[in-house]
Protein backbone atom coordinates (compact mmCIF):
# COMPACT_ATOMS: atom_id res chain seq x y z
CA UNK A 1 0.00 0.00 0.00
CA UNK A 2 3.06 2.34 0.61
CA UNK A 3 4.73 1.86 -2.56
CA UNK A 4 1.46 2.71 -4.57
CA UNK A 5 1.06 5.88 -1.98
CA UNK A 6 4.73 6.29 -3.15
CA UNK A 7 4.51 6.14 -6.34
CA UNK A 8 1.18 8.13 -6.84
CA UNK A 9 2.93 11.04 -4.93
CA UNK A 10 6.36 11.06 -7.35
CA UNK A 11 4.67 9.85 -10.40
CA UNK A 12 5.58 12.87 -12.73
CA UNK A 13 9.13 12.83 -11.50
CA UNK A 14 9.30 9.38 -12.11
CA UNK A 15 7.93 9.47 -15.93
CA UNK A 16 10.45 12.64 -16.24
CA UNK A 17 13.33 10.50 -15.12
CA UNK A 18 12.06 7.67 -17.17
CA UNK A 19 11.69 10.02 -20.02
CA UNK A 20 15.16 11.59 -19.81
CA UNK A 21 17.01 8.22 -19.52
CA UNK A 22 14.93 6.91 -22.67
CA UNK A 23 15.80 10.21 -24.82
CA UNK A 24 19.63 9.87 -23.29
CA UNK A 25 19.46 6.51 -24.72
CA UNK A 26 18.23 7.39 -28.13
CA UNK A 27 20.78 9.86 -28.59
CA UNK A 28 23.19 7.87 -27.73
CA UNK A 29 22.24 5.18 -30.41
CA UNK A 30 22.03 7.97 -33.16
CA UNK A 31 25.13 9.32 -32.31
CA UNK A 32 26.09 5.79 -32.80
CA UNK A 33 24.67 4.79 -35.82
CA UNK A 34 25.90 8.09 -37.03
CA UNK A 35 29.26 7.54 -36.37
CA UNK A 36 29.20 3.97 -38.07
CA UNK A 37 28.00 5.18 -40.83
CA UNK A 38 30.53 7.97 -41.50
CA UNK A 39 33.69 5.21 -40.45
CA UNK A 40 31.72 2.95 -43.00
CA UNK A 41 31.26 5.53 -45.99
CA UNK A 42 34.85 6.64 -45.28
CA UNK A 43 36.13 3.15 -45.73
CA UNK A 44 34.44 2.05 -48.82
CA UNK A 45 34.85 5.30 -50.66
CA UNK A 46 37.07 4.78 -53.50
CA UNK A 47 36.60 7.53 -56.70
CA UNK A 48 37.66 6.23 -60.27
CA UNK A 49 39.95 8.88 -60.80
CA UNK A 50 42.47 8.06 -57.74
CA UNK A 51 41.62 10.97 -55.37
CA UNK A 52 41.65 10.44 -51.69
CA UNK A 53 39.11 11.07 -49.75
CA UNK A 54 38.89 14.67 -50.47
CA UNK A 55 37.78 14.45 -53.90
CA UNK A 56 33.99 13.63 -52.41
CA UNK A 57 33.22 17.00 -53.40
CA UNK A 58 34.35 16.67 -57.16
CA UNK A 59 32.96 13.27 -57.63
CA UNK A 60 29.58 14.59 -55.96
CA UNK A 61 29.63 17.49 -58.64
CA UNK A 62 28.42 14.69 -61.20
CA UNK A 63 25.52 14.46 -59.86
CA UNK A 64 22.79 16.99 -58.63
CA UNK A 65 23.20 17.74 -54.77
CA UNK A 66 21.26 15.23 -52.68
CA UNK A 67 18.21 16.28 -50.75
CA UNK A 68 18.92 18.03 -46.98
CA UNK A 69 18.26 15.21 -44.42
CA UNK A 70 17.21 17.61 -42.30
CA UNK A 71 14.37 19.07 -45.02
CA UNK A 72 13.98 15.84 -46.81
CA UNK A 73 12.93 18.52 -50.06
CA UNK A 74 14.29 16.86 -53.04
CA UNK A 75 15.94 13.41 -54.00
CA UNK A 76 18.48 12.94 -56.08
CA UNK A 77 18.08 12.87 -59.83
CA UNK A 78 18.13 9.87 -61.68
CA UNK A 79 21.50 8.39 -62.14
CA UNK A 80 23.30 5.02 -63.57
CA UNK A 81 25.20 3.04 -61.07
CA UNK A 82 27.06 -0.15 -61.96
CA UNK A 83 27.46 -3.15 -59.52
CA UNK A 84 30.47 -5.23 -59.50
CA UNK A 85 30.34 -8.39 -58.16
CA UNK A 86 34.36 -9.39 -57.78
CA UNK A 87 36.07 -12.83 -57.02
CA UNK A 88 39.31 -11.65 -55.50
CA UNK A 89 41.61 -13.59 -53.53
CA UNK A 90 44.70 -13.87 -52.77
CA UNK A 91 47.78 -13.63 -55.32
CA UNK A 92 45.52 -12.64 -57.87
CA UNK A 93 43.89 -9.89 -59.69
CA UNK A 94 39.96 -9.26 -59.36
CA UNK A 95 37.84 -10.36 -61.85
CA UNK A 96 33.98 -9.47 -61.84
CA UNK A 97 32.18 -12.20 -61.77
CA UNK A 98 28.47 -10.34 -61.74
CA UNK A 99 28.04 -7.28 -63.86
CA UNK A 100 24.97 -5.23 -63.64
CA UNK A 101 23.69 -1.88 -64.42
CA UNK A 102 20.86 0.40 -62.67
CA UNK A 103 19.13 3.15 -63.92
CA UNK A 104 18.13 4.21 -60.78
CA UNK A 105 15.06 6.70 -60.37
CA UNK A 106 14.66 7.79 -57.13
CA UNK A 107 11.49 9.64 -56.94
CA UNK A 108 9.56 7.28 -58.23
CA UNK A 109 11.41 4.37 -56.27
CA UNK A 110 12.05 2.95 -58.96
CA UNK A 111 15.34 1.26 -60.64
CA UNK A 112 15.90 -0.67 -64.37
CA UNK A 113 18.40 -3.62 -63.59
CA UNK A 114 20.34 -4.91 -66.63
CA UNK A 115 22.68 -7.72 -66.17
CA UNK A 116 25.56 -8.27 -68.82
CA UNK A 117 27.03 -12.03 -69.38
CA UNK A 118 30.48 -11.75 -68.61
CA UNK A 119 31.71 -13.07 -71.87
CA UNK A 120 30.14 -10.27 -73.97
CA UNK A 121 32.83 -9.58 -76.54
CA UNK A 122 33.60 -5.56 -76.49
CA UNK A 123 36.05 -2.95 -77.34
CA UNK A 124 38.16 -2.62 -74.11
CA UNK A 125 39.69 0.67 -74.11
CA UNK A 126 43.74 0.73 -74.70
CA UNK A 127 43.46 -2.52 -74.98
CA UNK A 128 41.20 -4.10 -77.24
CA UNK A 129 38.66 -6.87 -77.70
CA UNK A 130 38.02 -8.93 -75.60
CA UNK A 131 35.63 -10.39 -72.71
CA UNK A 132 34.39 -8.07 -70.91
CA UNK A 133 35.49 -9.36 -67.09
CA UNK A 134 38.93 -9.02 -68.25
CA UNK A 135 38.41 -5.76 -67.96
CA UNK A 136 38.04 -5.87 -64.18
CA UNK A 137 41.62 -7.84 -64.12
CA UNK A 138 43.59 -5.23 -66.88
CA UNK A 139 42.13 -2.13 -65.30
CA UNK A 140 39.31 -2.52 -61.90
CA UNK A 141 36.31 -0.72 -62.30
CA UNK A 142 37.37 2.14 -64.26
CA UNK A 143 38.28 0.23 -67.44
CA UNK A 144 34.73 -1.77 -66.80
CA UNK A 145 32.91 1.52 -66.58
CA UNK A 146 34.72 2.87 -69.84
CA UNK A 147 34.20 -0.26 -71.47
CA UNK A 148 30.44 -0.78 -71.06
CA UNK A 149 30.28 3.58 -71.77
CA UNK A 150 31.37 2.56 -74.90
CA UNK A 151 29.74 -0.56 -76.09
CA UNK A 152 26.27 1.42 -75.10
CA UNK A 153 26.80 4.49 -75.77
CA UNK A 154 25.45 5.81 -72.19
CA UNK A 155 27.11 7.62 -69.35
CA UNK A 156 28.01 5.71 -66.36
CA UNK A 157 27.73 8.00 -63.24
CA UNK A 158 28.55 6.04 -60.19
CA UNK A 159 29.81 2.38 -59.56
CA UNK A 160 29.83 -0.34 -56.57
CA UNK A 161 31.48 -3.58 -55.87
CA UNK A 162 31.25 -6.41 -53.11
CA UNK A 163 33.74 -8.81 -52.57
CA UNK A 164 32.73 -12.73 -52.60
CA UNK A 165 33.49 -12.38 -48.96
CA UNK A 166 31.30 -9.75 -47.91
CA UNK A 167 28.55 -10.58 -49.89
CA UNK A 168 28.33 -14.34 -47.64
CA UNK A 169 28.40 -12.05 -44.50
CA UNK A 170 26.05 -10.06 -45.63
CA UNK A 171 23.68 -12.86 -46.39
CA UNK A 172 24.65 -15.00 -43.06
CA UNK A 173 24.04 -11.93 -40.94
CA UNK A 174 20.50 -11.89 -42.50
CA UNK A 175 19.72 -15.07 -41.41
CA UNK A 176 20.13 -16.51 -45.13
CA UNK A 177 17.84 -16.07 -48.03
CA UNK A 178 14.72 -18.30 -49.05
CA UNK A 179 15.13 -19.64 -52.32
CA UNK A 180 13.09 -22.52 -54.54
CA UNK A 181 16.08 -24.16 -55.69
CA UNK A 182 15.37 -25.38 -59.04
CA UNK A 183 17.29 -28.75 -59.89
CA UNK A 184 19.84 -30.36 -57.92
CA UNK A 185 23.53 -28.89 -58.55
CA UNK A 186 26.80 -30.37 -57.85
CA UNK A 187 30.06 -28.90 -59.05
CA UNK A 188 33.99 -28.54 -57.63
CA UNK A 189 37.20 -27.26 -58.79
CA UNK A 190 39.46 -27.56 -55.56
CA UNK A 191 41.80 -25.15 -57.72
CA UNK A 192 40.07 -22.60 -56.76
CA UNK A 193 38.66 -23.85 -53.34
CA UNK A 194 34.57 -24.14 -55.19
CA UNK A 195 32.46 -26.67 -53.94
CA UNK A 196 28.96 -26.32 -54.59
CA UNK A 197 26.48 -28.82 -53.38
CA UNK A 198 22.36 -28.15 -53.58
CA UNK A 199 19.12 -30.27 -53.33
CA UNK A 200 16.14 -28.90 -55.25
CA UNK A 201 13.66 -27.57 -52.67
CA UNK A 202 12.56 -24.32 -51.15
CA UNK A 203 15.11 -24.00 -48.55
CA UNK A 204 16.70 -21.21 -46.76
CA UNK A 205 20.53 -21.13 -48.03
CA UNK A 206 23.54 -19.51 -46.02
CA UNK A 207 25.82 -17.01 -46.81
CA UNK A 208 28.54 -19.78 -49.10
CA UNK A 209 25.36 -21.67 -50.68
CA UNK A 210 23.84 -18.41 -51.82
CA UNK A 211 27.44 -17.44 -53.37
CA UNK A 212 27.08 -21.52 -55.52
CA UNK A 213 23.56 -20.94 -56.06
CA UNK A 214 24.78 -17.12 -57.88
CA UNK A 215 27.91 -18.85 -59.25
CA UNK A 216 26.74 -22.36 -60.48
CA UNK A 217 27.47 -22.46 -64.23
CA UNK A 218 29.35 -25.99 -64.86
CA UNK A 219 28.20 -29.10 -63.10
CA UNK A 220 29.70 -32.42 -62.29
CA UNK A 221 26.63 -34.71 -63.29
CA UNK A 222 26.02 -33.15 -67.14
CA UNK A 223 24.94 -30.43 -69.31
CA UNK A 224 26.59 -27.28 -67.72
CA UNK A 225 24.10 -24.09 -67.64
CA UNK A 226 23.81 -21.10 -70.16
CA UNK A 227 24.48 -17.62 -69.04
CA UNK A 228 21.40 -16.35 -69.17
CA UNK A 229 20.35 -19.30 -66.52
CA UNK A 230 23.11 -17.89 -64.37
CA UNK A 231 22.07 -14.25 -64.43
CA UNK A 232 19.02 -15.21 -63.77
CA UNK A 233 19.45 -16.79 -60.48
CA UNK A 234 21.84 -13.85 -59.70
CA UNK A 235 18.80 -11.49 -59.96
CA UNK A 236 17.01 -14.10 -57.72
CA UNK A 237 19.22 -13.50 -55.13
CA UNK A 238 19.29 -9.92 -55.44
CA UNK A 239 15.80 -10.02 -55.10
CA UNK A 240 15.34 -11.93 -52.02
CA UNK A 241 18.03 -9.78 -50.37
CA UNK A 242 16.15 -6.65 -51.49
CA UNK A 243 13.25 -8.16 -49.77
CA UNK A 244 15.12 -8.86 -46.59
CA UNK A 245 16.52 -5.40 -46.75
CA UNK A 246 12.84 -4.01 -45.80
CA UNK A 247 12.50 -6.10 -43.04
CA UNK A 248 12.54 -5.03 -39.54
CA UNK A 249 15.25 -7.23 -38.88
CA UNK A 250 17.68 -4.83 -41.27
CA UNK A 251 17.60 -2.44 -38.32
CA UNK A 252 18.29 -4.50 -35.59
CA UNK A 253 21.42 -5.71 -37.70
CA UNK A 254 22.50 -2.28 -38.57
CA UNK A 255 25.75 -1.68 -36.78
CA UNK A 256 26.79 -5.25 -37.87
CA UNK A 257 25.90 -4.96 -41.51
CA UNK A 258 27.81 -1.05 -41.72
CA UNK A 259 30.74 -3.19 -40.35
CA UNK A 260 30.33 -5.70 -42.71
CA UNK A 261 30.16 -3.70 -45.98
CA UNK A 262 33.03 -0.98 -44.54
CA UNK A 263 35.22 -3.65 -45.41
CA UNK A 264 34.28 -5.25 -48.24
CA UNK A 265 32.68 -2.56 -50.47
CA UNK A 266 33.80 0.11 -53.22
CA UNK A 267 32.30 2.71 -54.70
CA UNK A 268 32.23 6.48 -55.23
CA UNK A 269 28.62 6.97 -54.09
CA UNK A 270 29.70 9.94 -51.45
CA UNK A 271 28.22 9.58 -47.70
CA UNK A 272 25.52 12.08 -48.62
CA UNK A 273 24.31 10.15 -51.75
CA UNK A 274 23.97 7.14 -49.94
CA UNK A 275 21.53 8.81 -47.37
CA UNK A 276 19.97 10.46 -49.59
CA UNK A 277 19.05 7.11 -51.47
CA UNK A 278 18.08 5.42 -48.58
CA UNK A 279 15.46 7.62 -47.30
CA UNK A 280 14.22 7.51 -50.80
CA UNK A 281 13.76 3.85 -50.73
CA UNK A 282 13.52 2.91 -47.47
CA UNK A 283 10.27 5.28 -46.49
CA UNK A 284 7.88 1.51 -46.85
CA UNK A 285 6.95 2.53 -49.86
CA UNK A 286 6.98 -0.61 -52.64
CA UNK A 287 10.54 0.04 -54.80
CA UNK A 288 9.52 -0.61 -58.22
CA UNK A 289 12.83 -2.94 -59.71
CA UNK A 290 12.87 -4.30 -63.44
CA UNK A 291 15.24 -7.09 -64.77
CA UNK A 292 16.62 -7.19 -67.84
CA UNK A 293 19.73 -8.78 -69.64
CA UNK A 294 21.97 -8.15 -72.33
CA UNK A 295 20.78 -10.85 -75.19
CA UNK A 296 23.47 -11.81 -77.83
CA UNK A 297 24.80 -15.73 -78.77
CA UNK A 298 27.96 -17.71 -77.89
CA UNK A 299 30.00 -18.36 -80.91
CA UNK A 300 33.48 -19.84 -81.63
CA UNK A 301 35.51 -16.84 -82.98
CA UNK A 302 39.54 -16.50 -83.49
CA UNK A 303 41.24 -13.96 -81.00
CA UNK A 304 44.88 -13.57 -80.63
CA UNK A 305 45.62 -16.38 -82.63
CA UNK A 306 42.97 -18.64 -80.59
CA UNK A 307 40.07 -20.08 -81.08
CA UNK A 308 37.28 -19.82 -78.02
CA UNK A 309 33.79 -18.87 -76.81
CA UNK A 310 32.22 -15.26 -76.39
CA UNK A 311 29.22 -13.88 -76.02
CA UNK A 312 28.61 -11.87 -79.36
CA UNK A 313 25.61 -9.38 -79.15
CA UNK A 314 24.29 -7.55 -81.96
CA UNK A 315 23.62 -4.17 -82.67
CA UNK A 316 20.02 -3.80 -82.21
CA UNK A 317 19.83 -5.29 -79.13
CA UNK A 318 22.92 -2.72 -77.42
CA UNK A 319 20.43 -0.25 -79.21
CA UNK A 320 17.27 -1.50 -77.41
CA UNK A 321 19.02 -1.64 -73.86
CA UNK A 322 20.68 1.98 -74.43
CA UNK A 323 16.78 3.23 -74.69
CA UNK A 324 15.40 1.27 -72.23
CA UNK A 325 18.27 2.86 -69.63
CA UNK A 326 17.35 6.04 -70.66
CA UNK A 327 13.75 5.87 -70.35
CA UNK A 328 14.06 4.89 -67.03
CA UNK A 329 16.08 8.26 -66.48
CA UNK A 330 13.05 10.44 -67.81
CA UNK A 331 11.60 12.13 -64.82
Amino acid sequence: MAFFSFLKQYKKQIAFHLFSCLLAGALVAIGYSAYQYKQMTEKWYAPLDGQAKGGAKQAAATLPPPRDLLTGSEPLKPFVVMLLGVDSRDGEKARSDTLMLAAVHPAKQSAYLISIPRDSYMELPGKGYDKVNHAMAFGGPKLVKETLETFLDIKIDRYVSVDFEGFRKIVDELGGVSIDVKKRMKYSDPSDDTYIDLMPGLQVLSGEQALGYARYRKSDLGKEDSDYQRINRQQEILAALAQKGTSAQMYTKAFKLMEILGQHVKTDLTDQEIASLLLSYGDGTRNKIKTDTLVGQDERIWHNGIVGWYHLVPTAERERVRQQVLAALQP
